[in-house]
């Protein structure tokens, strides 16, 4: 255990903090009674705090596509931070609440879709009741703002872990794909649905070209982190 502790100190002190990459689900106006679905949504008036709040901290607030750049820039001595927000599954909210406040604030973000979700194809499960999808015309405003950035986040949102291999390369390939015949260009960033991945799902991320593959957890970006494995931090309301 003390040999543990000794590694893990060593590891950050060689490796320190670059930034954070926020992982968000929804911007409401009213958060949910249910504790599964509440705890994917934050409200304006929060997110726009925790903002301030970051920037007051002296924080950069940079796009996933700027990442790399950061990356290749940063060194031990180098005091700067970034913060990166991202969305998962793409939500409407995205658009009519997120969006404007963002913009508002000049903050770079962006949202990894499941190209299932768009128009409500398919519905959101942990939402039975209700459409949440954004929609087409609402995602190409998005995608043609230098602010948003457009990942992809599988078809139908599965725990890729749970899929073969030729299963795994369709969720993701489909989606990127999707994306790029309906924005037309090129979708470089991907993130896990649940976090969920194994060497498989690895590989072919690898294979499909991606610049960024996003996790669902992970603590702070580090010097060293691996842009095809990069670690987020949940924002919750509390």
């Amino acid at each position: 255990m003390i040999i543990k502790r000794i590694k893990r100190k060593l590891y950050k002190a060689l490796h320190p903090v670059m930034g954070e990459i926020w992982m968000l689900h929804r911007v409401v106006e009213h958060r949910s009674d249910k504790p599964e679905q509440r705890a994917l949504e934050v409200t304006p008036d929060f997110l726009e705090q925790t903002i301030l709040d970051y920037r007051q901290k002296g924080y950069t607030f940079i796009s996933i596509d700027k990442l790399p750049i950061f990356d290749s820039q940063f060194s031990i001595f180098n005091s700067a931070r970034f913060v990166c927000l991202t969305f998962d599954d793409g939500y409407r909210d995205n658009y009519t609440l997120a969006y404007p406040l963002l913009k508002s604030l000049g903050v770079p973000f962006s949202v990894y879709v499941t190209t299932g979700f768009i128009d409500n194809r398919l519905r959101m499960w942990w939402y039975p009741s209700e459409q949440l999808g954004i929609t087409t015309d609402e995602l190409k405003v998005l995608a043609a703002d230098p602010l948003c950035t457009i990942g992809a986040h599988t078809v139908s949102h599965p725990r890729l872990d749970t899929l073969t291999r030729e299963e795994q390369y369709k969720e993701i390939a489909d989606s990127k794909q999707t994306l790029e015949k309906l924005l037309g260009h090129p979708i470089h960033h991907f993130s896990f649905p649940h976090g969920a991945h194994n060497d498989d799902t690895l590989a072919i991320c690898r294979q499909l070209g991606f610049h960024t593959v996003s996790m669902a957890w992970g603590g702070p970006v580090r010097q060293g982190s691996i842009l095809t494995l990069l670690p987020r931090i949940s924002t919750i309301e509390p």
